[in-house]
């Protein structure tokens, strides 16, 4: 199919006159199974054996027939898909890139930030005990007013809250170190920032609690377990694992009809 040139494009398996002999077809068979209620003798089970052919018969063409509408579309898909792809990888290499020059710069500017903030919860909390220390100096010298006549005393009392109030004073006047911004404003307005993205690793899987392991079941490798019973059939061994077989029918419809 020329690259320039579209597909046609179907909506319903009936627009297709193959498909719709094959749903005729179906629908005959079907017909004439709900008139099957039991095979009781070897007459009923060749009819019901036919009809199991033929209804598999129908199946395979019907599947047939759905690829054969689809497979234009599914090769357009992929030729579409090609062609972006080069587009797209060209364009998350240059992210990429970007990452690489933005990261180191980031990461500092982090650093900076979480120094900056840590400094700050410091002297907030040195900020509250130093307002602490000066409510409790008042009420100590309040105390001493109200009690005594220790003229020294009170003076002492009334220095350690002038002593408070200043320490608290200076902690309120100490300039707030700058502090970097969560993300970057681009020249024309967008915005990166540095975002933690939290993963795992495993160090010792004997230490892993049982909860996080998958069943014993999902570590085997069933397709070549699967292949190793259709080999050996009743001969195959592999320890901890039993080879069993389930009937199942099979039938081939006559290709004269």
């Amino acid at each position: 199919m020329n690259e320039e040139t579209m597909p046609t494009i179907f909506t319903d398996p009936t627009q297709s006159k193959a498909t719709v002999v094959i749903l005729d077809n179906m629908q005959a068979l079907e017909n004439a199974l709900d008139n099957m209620t039991e095979v009781k003798t070897a007459d009923d089970a060749e009819v019901v054996s036919e009809y199991r052919a033929q209804s598999k018969k129908q199946s395979k063409a019907l599947n047939d027939e759905r690829l054969s509408m689809t497979a234009p579309l599914r090769d357009l898909a992929t030729r579409l898909n090609q062609k972006y792809n080069v587009h797209i990888e060209r364009a998350d290499r240059a992210v990429k890139l970007c990452d690489n020059l933005l990261m180191p710069y980031m990461v500092a500017q982090r650093k900076i930030r979480e120094a900056a903030e840590e400094a700050e919860r410091v002297r907030k909390a040195a900020e509250d005990k130093a307002r602490q220390d000066e409510e409790d100096a008042l009420k100590e010298a309040q105390r001493i007013a109200a009690e005594t006549q220790d003229t020294a005393a009170l003076h002492a009392a009334e220095e350690q809250v002038n002593i408070s109030r200043a320490a608290l004073n200076q902690l309120r006047t100490r300039p707030v170190a700058a502090t970097p911004a969560k993300s970057i404003e681009g020249v024309l307005g967008s915005k990166t920032g540095l975002r933690k993205i939290w993963k795992y690793k495993v160090v010792d899987i004997s230490l892993v609690p049982e909860q996080y392991l998958v069943d014993p079941e999902d570590r085997i490798r069933k397709g070549e377990l699967n292949a190793i019973a259709k080999k050996d059939q009743d001969s195959a061994f592999v320890p901890g694992i039993e080879f069993y077989y389930e009937d199942a029918l099979s039938s081939v419809a006559a290709t004269n009809i």
